[in-house]
C-alpha cells in the first residue's frame, strides 16, 4: 500500500502592517490633535457670537421714572444696535442716545419728530374738565397741515395729566413761553420722555444729532412679568386720523387760550 505523504504545511501568514496612526502612540497623538482642533472651533464660534451679540444687541436697564407708564424704573431692556444701520430712526421708537453734553451718560426716550418735520408743542390746545391740557403739533415733510399726533402711551391725563413744560419750540428744540413752530433738520431729532413732567429731553437739551442715537429699544426682558416687545405707537395721516386745517387749528387755540386765562382768574 502506497503511504501518501503529508501536503506541506502553508507558509505563516505575515500580518499586514498597521495603517498609519493605528497602534502605540501614533493613534494618541492623532486622537489628541482632533481634540484640540475641536476645542479652536468651538472656541471660534463663541468668540463669533460674542462679536455679533456686541454689534447687534446691547442691554439696558431703565434708571428713573421719564418712561412711565411704559417703562418702569429698573427694567431690564434687550436694545437693537443694527436696525439704524439699514434704515433711519422712525417717529415713536424707543431709543437709547448719548445725552448731548454727557456723552458718558446713556438715556432712553422716544422719538417725536424726525428730519423734516414741522414740530410744536401747545399748552393750551385741548380742553379736559376746563382744564388745558397740551396737544403735540406735527407737520409731516410734504404736508399741508398740521396733525395732533396720538399719544395713547402717556400716563391718564385725567388723574397724572401733563402740565410742565408744554410749549415749544425755539430754533434749538427747547421749551418756549408760547407755541411756536420748528422745522427739525436733516440728521436732527426730537425726543421726550412718556412721563412729560419729569423727562430730561429735548424741550431742555435741544434736538438729538443722529450720531447720538446708539440703538432702538426692542424687548423687555425683566421682570418677566412684563417680559415682551416693546411698541413703536401710532403713525400720523390714518384713515382715523384727518389732518387739522390750520385756520380751524389757530382758532381752537383761541378758545384754550381764553379757557386757561379764566381758569387763572
Amino acid at each position: 500500500m502506497t503511504q501518501l505523504a503529508d501536503p506541506p504545511a502553508p507558509p505563516e501568514a505575515t500580518p499586514p502592517p498597521p495603517y498609519e496612526g493605528e497602534g502605540g502612540g501614533g493613534g494618541r497623538g492623532s486622537g489628541g490633535g482632533k481634540l484640540v482642533r475641536d476645542l479652536l472651533e468651538v472656541l471660534a464660534l463663541a468668540v463669533a457670537l460674542y462679536v455679533v451679540i456686541t454689534i447687534c444687541l446691547q442691554t439696558v436697564r431703565v434708571d428713573g421714572p421719564s418712561m412711565i407708564p411704559t417703562l418702569q424704573n429698573n427694567d431690564l431692556l434687550f436694545a437693537d444696535k443694527l436696525t439704524y444701520h439699514l434704515h433711519a430712526p422712525e417717529r415713536g421708537d424707543i431709543i437709547v442716545l448719548k445725552q448731548p453734553g454727557d456723552v458718558n451718560r446713556d438715556i432712553i426716550k422716544r422719538i417725536i419728530g424726525v428730519p423734516g418735520d414741522t414740530i410744536e408743542i401747545d399748552g393750551t390746545y385741548h380742553v379736559v374738565n376746563g382744564q388745558p391740557r397740551p396737544a403735540v403739533l406735527i407737520k409731516p415733510a410734504g404736508a399741508k397741515d398740521f396733525q395732533v399726533l396720538p399719544e395713547p402711551y402717556l400716563p391718564n391725563q385725567t388723574t397724572d395729566p401733563w402740565t410742565d413744560v408744554d410749549m415749544c419750540c425755539d430754533s434749538n428744540g427747547k421749551a418756549t413761553k408760547t407755541p411756536q413752530a420748528l422745522l427739525i433738520p436733516r440728521d436732527e431729532y426730537f425726543v421726550m420722555g412718556d412721563n412729560r413732567n419729569v423727562s430730561l429731553d429735548s424741550r431742555y437739551l435741544g434736538l438729538i444729532p443722529r450720531n447720538n442715537i446708539i440703538a432702538r429699544a426692542r424687548l423687555r426682558i425683566w421682570p418677566l412679568s412684563t417680559f415682551g416687545l416693546l411698541s413703536r405707537g401710532p403713525a400720523l395721516a390714518t384713515s382715523l386720523l384727518l389732518p387739522l386745517p390750520l385756520p380751524l387749528l389757530r382758532r381752537r387755540r383761541r378758545i384754550a387760550a381764553l379757557v386757561a386765562g379764566r381758569s387763572r382768574a
